[in-house]
């Protein structure tokens, strides 16, 4: 190859790389409102506070994970659930905001350009003409989830209603046609097919997961469960900028599980620190967009998968759709605006049922529900109309998704997110549960016209009933195969994934709200004992032992170095003090927690367990 081909293959990756840059950050700093809104939240349990949220920003190009000299780890704030999980110790986080200022790359896009993707109007977040959308299972079959009732939550000025279409269409029209054609973008980052990286990159398959101060704790549970499945693909934790690196854990704890840290540009994602502020879920597009995978299993930093997860990269139903989602349990509630904005056409033809249509028919005294062909946007659920996002709604802790063949996919759901507090989170949910990035990706995805799939069997609530209100308290929630979710008819199918949404597992979480041992009895709970027969172990007993085992430094006997269960195959070398920041943190106050709940209870779930082998892997 000539020295000029090298040059100008060499220019052509700097350029889209800034060019995706651009995307992410003038669509942004363009907007009409400078103001940002920040990330939903969900409400946190009761006598929980509310973490300082330490903004941290970051630009799509990748760093070799090697510490810089002179920047020392620092555990700063990764909000990729809305900041909604409360600090081990608030007061030691403070002070990391950074403050040095970058120059902004150069331009291959003029600003004149961009400013076709200005929005007009104003935000629409919580700007509804009486009340936000109901929050009903996708299973209610008393309330009518009708076009006209959808279409009137929001209050959708003219104004915003054409300057969001027209700045849509300029960007899927022009702007990712730029990107695809003219510089030649060939997946969702910055690698070329005709760069030398390209053979070892295409076919390339691992999980990313999100970490950075506290994230990074719960990141490493779960990389400990990944390879307790006995999973062997890559993985990569992203850390939004250097400041989150910390050294002994990326470079000697993580590569011992075949994990690496995967870092941004901190120079960069100052200056973007400097411009605005991001809400956390655009944390999960830089991540895809960084990564070294062509082939990405994305998953929640609290979400374990129960089994071994390669065989999923390999799948005939991941090969055919490229893009692999798992339901949530709500009604969808999309405004039927998006689909005009979107240029998604909705035809008024029914394709399926909902629990509302079974109902109806028994009040009317039919044997059976009506044909299709019978109903109409005014008497049955928007959603089950040909063109629109089927029921129920999306649940994005765990994704899989091939960044080449869902390029304009993931290049559209990038847009979805940049606008998405103040305009796409509001249309596509309208305040309804969840309101955030989860549905972004199977709505650009039908945008585009390109295939998913959306796993049939929805989640399992787990938990148990509670001695203190004889009621069910929900854990967690339990996800299946969807492959095996294909045979609809089958009762019996694996849980692969434990989303561990509440409590996470925070150490201060845990004993505060009485999760594991009740405040008043003093009685042990065991969690999800529910589906210890589907996944063949004691879930909480794997879990709390690699919990115990990193955060607890007096589970070790001072003098032999090996825990005082008596637990084999490991030593005091397991514990994460120096090399998580968050753990050395608050040794003392964790001691306290380890000695009254954490070992006690660990005890009693060994005691007590009915799997005694295969729950414990070390």
């Amino acid at each position: 190859m000539s020295f000029l081909k090298v040059i100008y293959r060499q220019r052509q990756r700097v350029i889209i790389a800034v060019v995706l840059f651009l995307v992410f950050y003038h669509l942004i700093s363009r907007q009409s409102h400078p103001q940002q809104s920040k990330p939903p939240h969900v409400a946190i349990p009761k006598g929980q506070q509310t973490p300082q949220t330490i903004p941290v920003k970051n630009l799509p190009l990748l760093k070799d994970n090697t510490q810089k000299a002179g920047v020392p780890p620092r555990p700063l704030d990764n909000p990729i659930d809305g900041g909604n999980v409360p600090p081990s110790n608030p007061e030691a986080l403070k002070g990391h905001q950074a403050v040095a200022e970058a120059e902004p790359e150069p331009a291959p896009i003029s600003n004149e350009e961009l400013e076709n993707y200005a929005i007009d109007g104003g935000s629409l977040k919580a700007k509804y003409k009486t009340e936000k959308a109901k929050e009903l299972f996708s299973t209610h079959d008393s309330f009518l989830f009708s076009k006209e009732y959808l279409e009137n939550v929001l209050d959708i000025s003219d104004k915003s209603f054409e300057s969001l279409k027209a700045s849509h269409e300029d960007y899927v029209e022009i702007q990712m046609n730029k990107l695809i054609d003219i510089y030649g973008l060939n997946t969702f980052g910055n690698i070329l097919k005709t760069d030398s990286e390209w053979e070892t990159y295409s076919g390339s398959s691992g999980y990313v997961l999100v970490g950075g101060g506290r994230y990074s704790w719960l990141s490493y549970l779960v990389i400990r469960q990944i390879r307790a499945t006995g999973a062997k693909k890559p993985i990569e934790l992203f850390l939004s900028n250097e400041e989150e690196y910390e050294k002994d854990f990326c470079e000697v704890v993580l590569p011992k599980y075949n994990a690496r840290c995967n870092v941004f540009d901190t120079k960069l994602a100052l200056d973007l620190k400097k411009r605005f502020n991001l809400g956390g879920y655009q944390y999960k597009m830089l991540a895809l967009m960084s990564s070294k995978f062509e082939n990405v299993l994305y998953l929640d930093s609290d979400n374990f998968p129960t089994r071994n997860m390669d065989y999923l990269f390999e799948s005939d139903l991941f090969k055919k759709n490229g893009l692999i989602l798992w339901p949530d349990a709500w009604a969808r509630t999309t405004n039927p605006k998006y689909y005009d904005i979107a240029g998604i056409k909705v035809k008024e033809n029914k394709l399926r049922y909902s629990a509302y249509d079974k109902k109806e028919a028994e009040k009317e005294g039919l044997q059976n529900v009506k044909p299709l062909s019978e109903y109409n946007f005014k008497n049955s659920w928007f959603h089950d109309f040909e063109g629109a996002l089927p029921d129920p709604t999306s649940e994005t802790g765990m994704l899989l998704i091939n960044r080449t063949s869902h390029l304009r996919t993931l290049l559209l759901c990038l847009y979805y997110n940049v606008f998405g507090p103040d305009y796409y989170y509001p249309l596509l949910t309208q305040g309804s549960a969840g309101e955030g990035d989860k549905e972004t990706f199977i709505a650009a995805a039908t945008a585009m016209g390109e295939p998913y799939f959306q796993t049939l069997r929805q989640f399992k609530w787990t938990g148990y009933v509670s001695q203190v209100d004889n009621k069910f308290t929900s854990k967690a929630l339990a996800h299946y195969d969807p492959i095996q979710s294909l045979n609809t008819e089958k009762e019996d199918i694996d849980i692969i994934f434990m989303h561990l949404s509440y409590p996470k597992y925070y150490p201060n979480w845990l004993v505060d709200n009485h999760d594991l041992v009740y405040k008043e009895s003093g009685d042990h709970i065991r969690m999800y004992e529910s589906i210890n027969e589907n996944v063949g172990y004691d879930f909480d007993l794997r879990v709390l032992q690699f919990f115990t085992q990193a955060l607890c430094p007096n589970y070790y006997d001072e003098e032999t170095k090996k825990p005082i269960d008596g637990q084999e195959g490991i030593d005091a070398s397991e514990y994460m003090g120096s090399s998580l920041i968050y753990v050395k943190y608050e040794e003392e106050k964790n001691r306290k927690r380890c000695e009254e709940v954490f070992i006690p209870h660990l005890r009693w779930l060994k005691e007590t367990t009915k799997f005694k082998e295969g729950s414990v892997i070390v």
